[in-house]
């Protein structure tokens, strides 16, 4: 790929609201993955490996201990972050079927470089003339520095674009909530016969004080995927009629963590 213009598009983002959704409402991975009060078989072999292998591609960079959380302005700033396009094999030119590299370094809102990693970066390579793209894999180095990198598929000029969804303080605020508040997403079903009405919570998981309730078993017949709510007082299971998002727990996290989900 021939004449690469020197120009390149460099576009960070603090948030991205809809993978803060997805993260924030991910459930918790555990040793064992079926609640207490459920007599599931244990996964098949090929399951358990299977398992292995998504949470192995899933998993995040673990960040260095700290007695407390950082200060805002110590956190990654795309502002003062910086990227360089490193040369091909010492030329200036790239040609279709070579590998583009960009090498970014974060700093944080003092414009200091970051020395350890965990930001959630996402990198593309395209072309708006000719409505071409293609996703850069990133390398996280763990000392505030990473890799893009793109593969050349066609000829002509490009853009590299670099988002920041999560700073890496983000990031471990996400960590936390999914380790430490399983249920902070929850749900509703309303129950109904005649005149008499009663809401309960329905989760996969129930809190242990709630396992010894009495329960509307709801579990997928033809997936195992369980789903249970707690019974109403004074119905039976089948006058259930609808089902909701009940909402989140509040508080989730403190007035600073807050911040760093701001664009």
């Amino acid at each position: 790929m021939c004449g690469y213009p020197a120009k390149y598009a460099l576009i960070f983002l603090l948030l991205a609201l809809s993978v803060f959704l997805f993260l924030l409402s991910a459930p918790p991975y555990q040793a064992n993955t079926f609640c207490s009060h459920m007599d599931l078989e244990p996964p098949t072999p090929d399951e358990a490996l299977e398992d292995h292998y998504l949470l192995k591609a899933i998993a995040w960079p673990k960040l260095p201990a700290r007695p407390a959380p950082a200060p805002l302005y110590q956190t990654s700033d795309p502002v003062h972050s910086l990227f360089t396009i490193l040369p091909s094999k010492g030329q200036k030119e790239w040609h279709v079927g070579d590998q583009l590299e960009a090498l970014v370094q974060m700093h944080n809102f003092q414009g200091s470089p970051k020395r350890y990693g965990g930001d959630f970066l996402v990198a593309r390579l395209h072309s708006p003339m000719l409505g071409a793209g293609v996703a850069g894999k990133v390398v996280d180095h763990l000392n505030g520095s990473y890799s893009a990198l793109f593969p050349l598929l066609w000829g002509g000029s490009a853009q590299v674009q670099i988002t920041m969804v999560h700073s890496s303080e983000a990031v471990a605020v996400l960590q936390r909530l999914r380790e430490e508040r399983p249920n902070r997403v929850f749900f509703k079903s309303l129950f109904r016969s005649g005149k008499l009405s009663e809401t309960t919570t329905c989760i996969p998981c129930l809190p242990p004080d709630s396992a010894q309730q009495p329960l509307c078993n709801y579990t997928n017949l033809h997936t195992g995927e369980p789903w249970y709510c707690l019974k109403p007082k004074l119905l039976s299971c089948d006058t259930r009629i609808n089902h909701a998002m009940g909402g989140y727990e509040k508080p989730l996290y403190t007035n600073q963590e807050a911040l760093l989900f701001q664009r």
